[in-house]
């Protein structure tokens, strides 16, 4: 069975990127080991597919990715020259210096080209983070910053006279409260004293003794 045809790097280039690359790789690539036209359109399909493997996305990319590849013949290109000519030491030296060299132009435009790839990415995540903030619903207003409870004093008179049933006792007969009970809201204070609710009421069937002992 046949395997399935695979895409070459090269054909998914955007169109505005690939003459960019291309002319970058013509411009720096070493000349073929042979003159011959087919070994030439070769060499230079394989630089062009190896620069296209990094997934340039942008102009900037694709010079930086062109570029790397090279820099990366060039110097593998030093070391055969250097290969050619054993016997001759100065030839040797100056062409593995050569080779070293290219190589870490090589690395320093493959850093570049990694750089501008993170930075490219996290500006599109960026960008495609803001349209769902955007839809995101708004929070009601009331739902996250509730007024404050609103004081119902009949209520608050009756949770004071559960909690502190003598000092209501003696409130409600002195019509205030005294002043070492501390202060207490006025609307309170006269609920405990002329409230009619059962619990209010209450306060009225306690023992005389309790208002001395409140007090």
């Amino acid at each position: 069975m046949d395997s399935p045809a695979t895409t070459a790097p090269a054909d998914t280039l955007p169109n505005c990127i690939y003459p960019e690359l291309v002319h970058t790789l013509r411009k720096n690539l070493p000349a073929p080991v042979t003159d011959s036209p087919k070994d030439a359109a070769r060499w230079e399909r394989a630089a062009i597919e190896h620069a296209a493997s990094l997934l340039p996305a942008t102009s900037d990319e694709a010079n930086l990715a062109a570029l790397y590849v090279a820099a990366s013949a060039q110097a593998l290109d030093c070391l055969r020259l250097a290969r050619l000519y054993p016997n001759d030491s100065a030839v040797v030296l100056k062409c593995t210096a050569q080779s070293a060299s290219m190589m870490r132009q090589a690395r320093a435009f493959r850093t570049a080209l990694d750089r501008a790839q993170t930075a490219r990415r996290k500006r599109e995540a960026a960008s495609d983070a803001k349209p769902a903030k955007q839809q995101a619903p708004t929070p009601v207003a009331d739902a996250a910053s509730p007024e404050p409870r609103r004081l119902n004093p009949i209520a608050e008179a009756e949770r004071y006279a559960l909690h502190h049933r003598k000092r209501a006792v003696l409130i409600r007969r002195l019509g205030h409260p005294p002043p070492k009970f501390g202060w207490l809201a006025p609307a309170v204070v006269h609920a405990i004293a002329t409230g009619s609710t059962p619990i209010l009421c209450a306060l009225d069937e306690q023992p005389a003794r309790t208002a001395a002992l409140a007090a």
